[in-house]
C-alpha cells in the first residue's frame, strides 16, 4: 500500500513468497482475544526510525476512533509470534501487484500462529514525494512527519484487513486506493461499517469469511505517485 491502497483483484499473490496453507481460518479463534489491540512494532533493518512514535500514534489514534484500546511495543526481528498480539512488520523493499501498481502494505489471507501485516516503507515515501531510498532520521521535520502520518495510516488500513477481512474497501481509509491526498490531509475518515466490524472482531464475535484472493495488498494507481 502506499498512495493508493488497492487489493489486487488480479489473483492470488503472495508479496513475502509465504506460499502454504495458514493454521488461522475464519472458524478459528478470533485474531484478537480480548477488547485491547496489542500491536507489535518491528523494523529489522530501522528503516522507521525517527517516525516510529509519530506513526505508532497515528495508527492508535484511527484505531481508537473505531473502539479500538490500542497498546504498542516494539519488538525483535528474531522473537517467536506471541498468540494474540498482531505484528506490524516495516520492509526496507518495494513491490508490485500483479497489475503492476506499487503496494504500500499488504496482509496474508491466513496465519499461522499470529497475525501479521507488512508496509513496504520505500513505496509508502515513493507516494508522498520522497526519495524511496533513505532513513527517516536524516529529513527535515515536516518530511519526516509526513512520512510517519502516511506509515501510520498504512498501518491502520492493514489492522483492518487482519482483524476484520471481509470489511470490503470503501472510502477514506479504507479507499480502494490511498493517494498522495489522503495520506498527507489533516485527517482521514472511515466508514461507521469498518469500526463496527473491528469493534465485532475484537469481542470474539464469529467472524465473516475471508476472501479467496490470496494476500490483501494495499497499492497505488500512477497517478498517485509523486516522482
Amino acid at each position: 500500500m502506499v498512495a493508493a491502497a488497492a487489493a489486487d483483484e488480479a489473483g492470488p499473490l503472495d508479496l513475502e513468497g509465504v506460499v502454504g496453507p495458514r493454521v488461522l481460518s475464519p472458524s478459528s479463534a478470533p485474531l484478537v482475544a480480548s477488547p485491547a489491540l496489542r500491536l507489535v512494532w518491528l523494523d529489522p533493518t530501522g528503516v522507521g526510525v525517527g517516525v516510529e512514535a509519530v506513526a505508532r500514534d497515528e495508527a492508535r489514534s484511527l484505531l481508537r476512533k473505531m473502539g479500538a484500546t490500542v497498546s504498542w511495543r516494539r519488538g525483535d526481528a528474531g522473537e517467536l509470534a506471541r498468540p494474540g498480539e498482531v505484528r506490524v512488520i516495516l520492509l526496507d523493499r518495494t513491490a508490485d501487484n500483479l497489475s503492476g501498481k506499487p503496494v504500500l502494505g499488504a496482509t496474508p489471507p491466513r496465519f499461522d500462529v499470529a497475525p501479521f501485516v507488512w508496509v513496504h516503507v520505500p513505496n509508502v515515501r515513493a507516494v508522498i514525494g520522497l526519495d524511496p531510498r533513505g532513513f527517516a532520521f536524516t529529513m527535515p521535520p515536516p518530511a519526516s512527519r509526513a512520512l510517519a502520518i502516511a506509515l501510520g495510516r498504512v498501518v491502520a488500513h492493514e489492522l483492518v484487513h487482519a482483524l476484520a477481512p471481509s470489511v470490503p474497501h470503501g472510502t477514506g481509509l479504507m479507499s480502494v486506493s490511498l493517494t498522495y491526498r489522503q495520506l498527507t490531509a489533516s485527517s482521514i475518515p472511515f466508514e461507521t461499517e469498518v469500526g463496527l466490524a473491528v469493534q465485532a472482531a475484537l469481542r470474539g464475535d464469529p467472524l465473516g469469511p475471508r476472501p479467496d484472493t490470496g494476500v490483501l495488498a494495499a497499492a497505488t494507481a500512477p497517478e498517485g505517485l509523486v516522482r
